[in-house]
């Protein structure tokens, strides 16, 4: 407390509020009309949003959030990671703490810097898997404009939330996580960074405790900075499953988006979790192999 402010509480007058707050209550103000408009186009076709009760739920909670992580605030896609919770957590602060959680892993998608977002970091690691494992398609993405990959943008920023069904994304996620799956990473989303110890990213011993994901990393001897998140291996293989339609009729790149948008509601996810592990494997082989030769 600052002895103006002190000085002033002891004198009984009025505590004015610095600058600051006040730019940042307006700030989540104006945050508080996007989230109203997100929510009432939210997964409109789930009988559960037909209940104003649970609109009010979505809102509540994504206010809160907005005002509890000021550095990343509210962007646009939040509201889709967040239906699962308050769909099957009926209590909206329990529902609250584990999109919370969520939000710890998958909050750099969100971040904004000038004119980039965090995930257009996966959308070059994106770019860098599909030039390794499938050349001819990077090329051919390349020469139609799409070297950026931003016609992936939301599949890697809600996590085909709106590419599967409510269900299967469930049924997704769950897969994605388990074969990701690291003891020590549960330190990284628990303890502050100032409390994290410094052998936190440290690998356990057996890698007999991790998901298949983790295991094809430890195996391979790859470092923290080679290391990628599973969702942009899942994007490749969508991409990659396309790849002969992609070659032979994106003429453009409207053409790359009405053929992905085909997958809304046909993806299969068992499959496509086999298929990003199969690309995982190929993706470390490769870049070994290149590192040897140079």
């Amino acid at each position: 407390m600052t002895p103006t402010t002190q000085a002033t509480i002891n004198s009984g007058k009025e505590i004015s509020v610095p600058k600051e707050e006040d730019n940042k209550i307006i700030q989540w103000k104006l945050t508080l009309h996007q989230i109203g408009l997100d929510v009432v186009r939210t997964d409109r076709t789930l009988v559960f949003y037909e209940k104003q009760e649970n609109l009010s739920k979505l809102w509540d909670v994504l206010s809160v959030y907005a005002w509890f992580d000021k550095e990343v605030g509210y962007g646009q896609g939040m509201s889709d990671l967040f239906t699962p919770m308050i769909m099957l957590l009926e209590d909206e602060a329990d529902a609250f703490w584990c999109f919370e959680r969520l939000m710890r892993r998958l909050r750099g998608n969100f971040k904004c810097g000038g004119v980039s977002v965090g995930v257009e970091s996966q959308l070059c690691n994106l770019a860098n898997v599909i030039q390794v494992v499938d050349p001819k398609l990077h090329q051919h993405l390349d020469h139609l404009g799409g070297s950026d990959y931003l016609f992936a943008f939301g599949m890697l920023m809600v996590l085909f939330r709106r590419e599967l069904s409510f269900g299967d994304s469930l049924y997704l996620w769950e897969m994605m996580w388990a074969l990701e799956y690291d003891p020590d990473l549960y330190n990284l989303y628990e303890e502050p960074d100032s409390d994290r110890p410094e052998d936190a990213k440290a690998k356990p011993k057996s890698s007999r405790q991790c998901g298949k994901f983790e295991r094809e990393i430890l195996r391979s001897g790859a470092k923290d900075e080679e290391t990628l998140p599973i969702s942009v291996f899942l994007v490749a293989s969508v991409l990659k499953e396309k790849s002969v339609k992609l070659l032979t009729e994106a003429k453009g790149l409207d053409d790359v988006v009405k053929i992905l948008n085909d997958t809304s509601g046909n993806l299969d996810a068992k499959k496509s979790c086999s298929g990003a592990m199969k690309l995982h494997k190929k993706y470390l082989k490769k870049v070994k192999l290149e590192k040897a030769a140079s």
